[in-house]
């Protein structure tokens, strides 16, 4: 086909698109992606909400909101989209319109991806629910519950979460590979806030004493913290819970316990200055 007719071709093709209802789902932002002639167009919606809509082209470059679609016309619209099975790596809510997902078959060509897929629109999900999404090349739609896979595989996985149980503990006879890894994922995203906090924790009481925290150590009940008193470093135990000090790295007669991490370090520099004199 000539570059001519080619044109002319999309000329008809645009010409019969405008005022031709159609179903799509609308993003936040208002937007949508529509193919004409086998190339890709961008839709700015006017009117309406996200959701599963029924548009009518006003050009090539805007579309006007009709209604909301119907369940039968979302389906007929999603069951010619290529179906993926996932795990989700978290529930579903009001204010945020998708999961993150992990593919439950890692190895399905058809779905290139890099990492966990945003799902959209999932609708009562929770987490590690398998799910069925649709995907249209450009993104993951929640289609549905996984009614296949039994749900009391994922409500172990959110028990053992619950837990705080590794990885490695996981017992259950029917759990997939996927699956523990959508539970490892989550787990050390857990354990890496978690780490987070404390170090926000520790680095705070240090620094209000004018301290810096270079490292720590969860011994369990207590953490063996490293850090820098006007340049000299030292290492003390506290207690997790109130961060009293269980062993202070420096004499205190005894009395340990009655300083916490911030108030050890007016300590130390006392003791410095003492020993200066």
């Amino acid at each position: 086909m000539g570059a001519r007719s080619l044109i002319e071709r999309l000329a008809r093709a645009e010409t019969d698109m405008v005022g031709r209802e159609f179903i799509a789902p609308v993003l936040p932002g208002g937007t949508v992606h529509v193919r004409l002639e086998g190339l890709a167009c961008r839709l700015r919606v006017e009117g309406g909400s996200p959701g599963w809509s029924v548009l009518r082209p006003v050009s090539t470059s805007r579309a006007a909101f009709v209604r909301t679609a119907t369940q039968r016309e979302r389906r007929e619209y999603l069951s010619r989209l290529p179906a993926a099975g996932v795990v989700a790596l978290h529930g579903s809510s009001t204010e945020i319109p998708h999961v993150l997902a992990a593919l439950a078959a890692p190895g399905d060509h058809r779905f290139r991806t890099d990492g966990p897929v945003r799902v959209h629109f999932a609708q009562d999900v929770r987490q590690f629910d398998r799910l069925v999404a649709r995907f249209d090349g450009l993104r993951f739609w929640f289609d549905s519950q996984d009614r296949r896979r039994n749900p009391a595989v994922a409500a172990y996985l959110r028990s053992a979460l619950r837990d705080l149980a590794p990885p490695g503990r996981l017992a259950h006879s029917t759990l997939t590979a996927p699956e523990r890894e959508a539970y490892t994922a989550v787990f050390r995203g857990f354990e890496e806030a978690r780490r987070d906090n404390v170090q926000l924790r520790l680095g705070e009481a240090l620094g209000h004493a004018s301290a810096r925290l270079l490292s720590y150590i969860d011994r369990g009940d207590s953490y063996v913290v490293r850090y820098l008193v006007d340049g000299v470093e030292h290492t003390s135990a506290v207690d997790k819970n109130d961060l009293t000090v269980v062993t202070a790295g420096i004499c205190l007669s005894g009395e340990d316990r009655k300083f916490d991490l911030q108030s050890l370090v007016g300590v130390m520099r006392e003791s410095r200055v003492r020993g200066r004199d």
